[in-house]
């Protein structure tokens, strides 16, 4: 299996709130590992997925200026935290 995303439970529960559509993209692999909520991402294909659901929470988030509202700028750095290992899914660590 892939890297995991890993998000803080703050912001999990937030999203499944806010989020319930992007949400149903985590719930069926996400886990709790102490203050985190690890969602296991089994390929590629399965991150692009949730990735892309990422631009569609964050398009609707967007003013009519083209900023991102508050909710849109929490997602976005709920978002990078849970992907800030950075490494392709698959790839092994050396």
């Amino acid at each position: 299996m892939g890297r995991p995303l890993k998000f803080r439970k703050r912001d999990y529960f937030w999203i499944k709130n806010r989020f319930p559509k992007f949400y149903k993209l985590l719930k069926d692999t996400a886990h709790i590992v102490n203050d985190e909520v690890y969602v296991e991402v089994a390929d590629q294909g399965a991150y692009d997925i949730i990735f892309d659901g990422t631009a569609y929470v964050l398009m609707d988030e967007v003013t009519d200026d083209g900023e991102l509202t508050k909710d849109g700028l929490r997602f976005e750095e709920a978002w990078d935290y849970a992907d800030r290992e950075g490494k392709p899914i698959g790839e092994t660590k050396k």
